[in-house]
């Protein structure tokens, strides 16, 4: 792998020059050319763009943009019809269709057009409610293990003079991190890319990246429950042992649910995400349904109302703390609950997405390809446990 100290910074128009030749096969020569230096550096097109090329230099034109947002100026890549300004989708089409290099940005243009169109985050399983942190690396990475020291002599933070100071250490296991490339993709023929809009392709790049997320969130929740090969699987713990009884979620256990996050609590891990599928979500959505018909206070909230003094107990972590999040692969009856800042790490791989730029400059079909190469680790053991709702 190169180090970015050896990127070459370049213009906008430079790399527009480049690609955009009359000549099919010199503009794809040079298309997978400037893939292949991105992926040199480990990078995909957009990263690597967005660290080569020179938007502060001249005269100014490029000024709010950045290397990346710059290129697709430069190569007539719009993302969204301006029609005030004369810009159309049409116009990305046409240069697709003309200049076979500039296809090595079709995957990430897109990507843009359908932030853009959809605006909101529509997907129905997040990776990002469930990972504590998501990082990009250049390379495979081994586990890292994380280790209590629960020595009797050293639970508290109370250090005598010259006395030891408390120590948690975290080593490198000899396992690795598996990844795994998720996505799939659309392909046109050359005659419905000549003839169609960009845009025309919303709703099915739509559930591509709602499908990926799937996917993504299937994988997590695996390594949540049975461990990633170097961390074991995650504790269980029964509801019946905090009280519960049916085997349901109901107001009735809503009393042992609170006193399985209070056990948890006390015993160092603060659980603020439940990760459940959707029939628990719908259980946990409706334990608070009201009851027709029943006393509207207690004896002790009618006292309250009379001047009697009122108890608080909003603690901070148990007033509003969990974030119910769903995961269809979540066994049944079961609930994840977990620190989401402890629990779960995932690793992007640098670059795994470039074979897909590569794709659609050689096809003579337009193949737009959706995918990621994800790793996903344990970070702390115990912050994350399983809890057996019908046990």
């Amino acid at each position: 792998m190169r180090p970015f100290k050896d990127i070459v910074k370049t213009t906008p128009e430079a790399i527009a020059a480049l690609l955009m030749v009359e000549s099919t096969g010199d503009s794809a020569d040079k298309g997978m050319k400037l893939v292949k230096d991105a992926a040199s550096f480990g990078l995909n097109l957009r990263d690597y763009l967005t660290l080569a090329v020179d938007t502060k230099g001249g005269d100014n034109k490029w000024k709010g943009f950045n290397g990346y947002e710059a290129v697709k100026v430069a190569l007539n890549l719009p993302h969204a019809n301006d029609f005030e300004a004369g810009i159309t989708l049409q116009a990305a089409a046409n240069t697709f269709q003309t200049y076979a290099g500039t296809r090595a940005m079709f995957p990430e243009v897109i990507d843009d057009m359908l932030k853009f169109k959809t605006l909101q985050d529509n997907k129905v399983e997040n990776i990002a409610a469930i990972v504590g942190q998501s990082r990009t690396v250049s390379q495979r990475e081994m586990i890292s293990t994380y280790y209590e020291d629960d020595a009797d002599d050293r639970k508290t933070y109370i250090v005598s003079e010259l006395g030891r100071i408390p120590v948690r250490s975290v080593r490198t296991s000899e396992a690795s991190v598996k990844f795994g490339k998720r996505g799939s993709g659309i392909e046109m023929s050359y005659e419905f890319a000549r003839d169609a809009s960009l845009d025309i392709l919303t709703p099915f790049a739509s559930r591509i990246a709602r499908e990926l997320e799937k996917s993504k969130v299937a994988a997590a929740t695996g390594i949540l429950i049975n461990g990633d090969g170097t961390n074991a699987a995650a504790d269980v713990q029964n509801f019946s042992t905090f009280g519960a009884t049916g085997g349901v979620i109901s107001s009735a256990n809503y009393k042992a649910l609170a006193k399985f996050l209070m056990s948890n609590a006390n015993a160092g891990y603060v659980f603020d995400t439940f990760v459940v599928n959707f029939d628990m979500y719908v259980e946990l959505m409706f334990m608070a349904q009201p009851i027709i018909g029943a006393g509207a206070t207690s004896p002790v909230d009618y006292m309250i109302g009379k001047g009697a003094p009122a108890v608080s107990t909003t603690l901070p972590f148990m007033n509003g703390m969990v974030n119910v999040v769903l995961s269809s692969a979540v066994p049944a009856g079961k609930i994840v609950a977990m620190t989401k800042a402890e629990a779960l790490e995932e690793l992007v791989m640098a670059g795994g997405n470039i074979a897909e730029s590569e794709r659609s400059i050689l096809n003579q079909s337009i193949t737009y390809v959706k995918t990621e190469e994800t790793g996903y680790k344990i970070a702390i053991p115990k912050a994350r446990v399983v809890l057996d709702v019908a046990a």
